[in-house]
């Protein structure tokens, strides 16, 4: 009966272990997006405000973990002129979620 009760126990523990490292490998993944948000080349004329990353039940069903960084900036230049500027590093986001 103890040994039940012991194994039991040591149940409970992974997987609520394993339930809080899930979280705590979200807001990793997230401060590296925000990271290398904030290590990107910003064009002239223009300033990095803020920058943030949240982890957690952002939307959707319920059937997952979802990550974002994001960046705010200041910029003297016109949307098409940072659409532009920011076009080659739209160009490889899906690679790098799957370097993460």
């Amino acid at each position: 009966m103890k040994k039940l009760k012991l194994v039991g126990i040591l149940v409970a523990v992974v997987l609520i272990g394993g339930v809080i490292s899930i979280s705590f490998i979200n807001n990793n993944i997230a401060y590296k997006v925000e990271k290398e948000l904030c290590e990107t080349p910003l064009p002239e004329k223009t300033e990095l405000i803020e920058s943030i990353s949240r982890a957690g039940k952002l939307t959707g069903n319920g059937n997952g973990m979802q990550y974002f960084g994001a960046i705010l900036i200041q910029s003297e230049l016109s949307l098409k002129e940072l659409d532009d500027y920011y076009s080659d590093h739209r160009s490889n986001e899906w690679e790098y979620l799957v370097e993460i």
